[in-house]
């Protein structure tokens, strides 16, 4: 299936562009046979790809074993375009079999491992997968999941010693096999990610071969600055694209090294970068907050790279990591439909700038739209986050969603935004999270940032909520996580409330606080803010 030309409406189609050298891709191209033939030919077999707990796994291992899991599935009856929802923690175990569906021309579908049945059913439903893949100890929920469907065969990636389903380490051969890559045309599906469903049910990103290489030849390439001397880490999870291509793509593209590592926590972060020598690190904001708790003021001597995403950085999360690592933070966003970032404050050889996402990545034009003609707007203004460049959305089956976001060739995001003269963009709010309060639309992140600002929050968010007054169409709630050593009560509510009005312009202070032992989230840890706009409305009172 051609994913530009055949999975989205001609008159909803991105317009694409390659205007970066190296970017004259041939029109046939397997992304496994590019990363894995690549790092041979590039001599480097006997480098390390994967450290995962003692092991430390080469290029050349790891092609050997991604040809292996390649015969296995093909053995299990998986077909060129088959979808294969798969279930496995961040292991080489997973690597192995996202890379060999690519070689076999099938469609990989990576699920995070909090999800249960009901949300394994409606991607297999949802996506048509005929195969689904999960690792005996997560294995379920899955076998839950496959039973509420039709059709689906499942294989338990490290056997199964019930007899119930095919096991995959006996279709593995002995041997290695003879490179043996599916011919696939670049455009050719080939990765489905769905949305983390902060704002409503997931949608299935669409993902094609070039899509891949692209991503890791733009952004990577030309804002990272990567070395074969790179050491990559981070909670991100693989199903989530940002650890995908973190992971999967970028070691290979451009031999570096990555560790895996299914426990997310910030202790066994701190440790993989110390162990490993981690040079590169991803994290949403609130991890390094609590890395930089956790640290107590230590440095660390081999982070070059400390890159955040998928939240608002306060100037005072700034402060405290820089204080406590020595490194500065570097901010970026991107979308699950582009597959990686756009726009980024990670520049080789220049520091970050403060308070700022940063600028279009090369290979990219970002534009800020009228969000109701979506005409340009002036330097300064608020509009909505609009992107053309060598990726594009393409939802799975979707053409509704397909319409409202590719407008005219533009991909174009509910992500308020605004650009200075030099090109650099700050962040506002999602379109939808705008607070209309009072005749005033408030940016719950401004509110956020301000709160944030005080010793007293560890945690927040906010939300609009009914007025009890009856006086305004909606006030801002906030839901807070007290600091260790604070009260969280009234007394506490009218301190950040006074501290609000003090910092912000006064209109924006939460006239509504709930005090909560932590805030709802996503497993890529951006924050359930339609979970909270439920909660506010109907008047809960948590804490």
């Amino acid at each position: 299936m051609n994913k530009y030309r055949e999975l989205c409406p001609a008159d909803a189609r991105p317009e694409l562009r390659f205007d970066l050298a190296g970017m004259d891709y041939p029109a046939r191209m397997n992304v496994a046979e590019e990363l894995l033939e690549g790092a041979i030919e590039a001599g480097w077999g006997g480098r390390v790809a994967y450290f995962h707990r003692d092991e430390a796994i080469d290029y050349r291992a790891l092609r050997a074993a991604v040809l292996r899991h390649a015969a296995a599935l093909r053995a299990l009856g998986v077909a060129p375009g088959d979808r294969i929802v798969v279930r496995i923690a961040d292991t080489p175990a997973l690597v192995y079999l996202l890379l060999a569906a690519h070689a076999v021309g099938a469609v990989p579908i990576p699920t995070y491992v909090q999800l249960r049945a009901d949300d394994l059913a409606y991607r297999i439903d949802d996506s048509g997968a005929r195969f689904a893949v999960a690792s005996v100890d997560l294995l379920d929920e899955m076998a839950a999941a496959v039973a509420a469907t039709q059709g689906v065969t499942l294989a338990v990636a490290d056997g199964d010693a019930s007899g119930r389903f095919a096991a995959l380490p006996a279709l593995l051969p002995e041997a290695e096999p003879e490179p043996g890559y599916h011919d696939s045309h670049a455009e050719d599906l080939t990765l489905i990610v769905y949305t983390s469903g902060s704002t409503g049910r997931p949608k299935g990103a669409c993902h094609c071969h070039r899509d891949l290489i692209a991503s890791a030849d733009s952004y990577w390439k030309h804002c990272v600055g990567p070395t074969r001397d790179d050491v990559i880490g981070g909670p991100p999870s693989i199903p989530f694209s940002l650890g995908y291509g973190l992971f999967v793509i970028y070691p290979a593209r451009f031999g570096s090294a990555a560790v895996l590592e299914p426990d997310k926590s910030v202790a066994a972060s701190l440790a993989a970068i110390e162990r490993r020598g981690v040079t590169v690190f991803a994290a949403v904001v609130s991890y390094y907050r609590m890395m930089a708790a956790a640290l107590d003021r230590g440095r660390i001597a081999s982070l070059r790279r400390a890159m955040t995403g998928g939240e608002p950085l306060s100037p005072e999360t700034e402060t405290l990591w820089r204080e406590a690592s020595g490194t500065v933070l570097e901010q970026f966003i991107g979308t699950t439909e582009l597959f990686h970032c756009f726009v980024t404050s990670s520049e080789p050889g220049r520091p970050a700038r403060s308070g700022t996402m940063g600028r279009a990545a090369p290979g990219y034009e970002v534009a800020v739209l009228d969000a109701d003609t979506l005409a340009p707007v002036a330097d300064g203004e608020r509009g909505l986050l609009a992107v053309q460049g060598c990726t594009g959305t393409v939802y799975w089956r979707n053409e509704e969603r397909q319409r409202a976001l590719v407008r005219d060739g533009w991909n174009v995001f509910p992500d308020v935004v605004t650009r200075d003269s030099e090109g650099w963009f700050r962040y506002v709010a999602r379109h939808d999270d705008m607070i209309v309060s009072g005749g005033h639309n408030i940016s719950p992140i401004e509110v956020e940032t301000a709160l944030l600002g005080h010793r007293a929050v560890l945690d927040c968010a906010c939300v609009p909520a009914p007025d009890p007054a009856g006086m305004r169409d909606a006030i801002v709630k906030a839901y807070v996580v007290a600091a260790p050593g604070f009260d969280a009560g009234g007394e506490l509510a009218q301190a950040l409330q006074a501290h609000v009005k003090a910092t912000a312009p006064p209109y924006m202070y939460p006239r509504a606080i709930a005090f909560v032992d932590a805030l709802p989230r996503t497993p890529n840890g951006k924050v359930l803010r339609s979970e909270l706009r439920a909660r506010a409305a109907s008047f809960d009172t948590p804490g």
